[in-house]
């Protein structure tokens, strides 16, 4: 129905210089309306992930820098879930258009704060089994200063 009117509206409103653009028009029309066409939800959930691994990079970095920086070296931040988004928009998704880009960023902001800025993401075995490792070193090491450990 919407279409059909928005397509009454723009047969209504052609000139020359807009004629044989009408199905171009009603697609514009339509993304004004109601958005941008709705991603793959696989597309959207790469996105999702691009964000919580920039997201947990971002934190790293400040950890790191927080124990090895001096007084005078300057501050990294994190990023917001806005510019994350923007950045996942671009970058994942292939937005081109500012619109596109806000109306994507709009829609993964969301989705990411709704899920408490958790996605489904498959355990890391290697990285578990080099932690463990670390701290199986580390309580060898304080084991032989006799200082007791929690196994």
């Amino acid at each position: 129905m919407l279409e059909r009117l928005l397509l009454a509206i723009i047969n209504a409103h052609t000139t020359s210089e807009t004629e044989g653009l009408q199905a171009e028009r009603l697609q514009t029309a339509i993304a004004a309306l109601i958005g941008p066409a709705a991603r793959d939800g696989q597309d959207m959930e790469r996105a999702l992930l691009f964000m919580l691994r920039q997201r947990r990079r971002d934190v790293c970095d400040v950890e790191m820098q927080a124990l090895g920086s001096g007084a005078g070296s300057p501050r990294c931040a994190t990023r917001t879930v806005p510019e994350l988004a923007t950045l996942a928009a671009r970058r994942v998704l292939g937005c081109a258009t500012a619109g596109e880009v806000q109306a994507t960023a709009r829609v993964l902001c969301e989705i990411f704060s709704k899920r408490g800025n958790a996605c489904d993401v498959a355990p890391d075995h290697v990285q578990e089994a080099l932690e463990a490792e670390a701290v199986r070193r580390l309580c060898d090491e304080l084991a032989e200063w006799a200082v007791p450990t929690r196994p």
